[in-house]
């Protein structure tokens, strides 16, 4: 690479050639990929991160409620979420049934109670 330096106002630059320039911007790119890659990957592995399970999203494209997609798939019946969530039983049943929509504060509860950031569930 042919690197040539010119002085403006006391401060020395370096001028490169175009398609030199553009291969240093593409490698830039690249390695921040891998490194976004290599730290999703290490969530991944420390179990701060889960990825959606094809059962889930298959589900919830043919407009099955969240709440009852997640539910199952952690094998919870209403009953064990209500506990572990302090939400009663009638209200995860309205929820998964579309009767009623639930607060955020409900809708935190139980997404903590399924370990599922309650955003996925609302």
């Amino acid at each position: 690479m042919r690197v040539e330096t010119i002085t403006r106002k006391g401060k020395e630059f370096a001028v490169i050639p175009v398609k030199d320039l553009q291969k240093l911007m593409d490698d830039a790119e690249m390695l921040a990929d891998v490194r976004a890659y290599d730290a999703a990957k290490a969530r991944l592995e420390d179990g701060d991160d889960e990825l959606i399970p094809l059962e889930v999203t298959e589900r919830r494209l043919r407009g099955e409620a969240a709440l009852r997609i997640w539910r199952e798939y952690r094998q919870f019946t209403q009953e064990q979420l209500a506990k572990r969530s302090k939400v009663s039983r009638a209200l995860i049943a309205a929820i998964e049934t579309n009767r009623k929509t639930g607060s955020v504060s409900t809708w935190k509860k139980l997404g903590a109670a399924l370990d599922v950031s309650w955003d996925l569930l609302a």
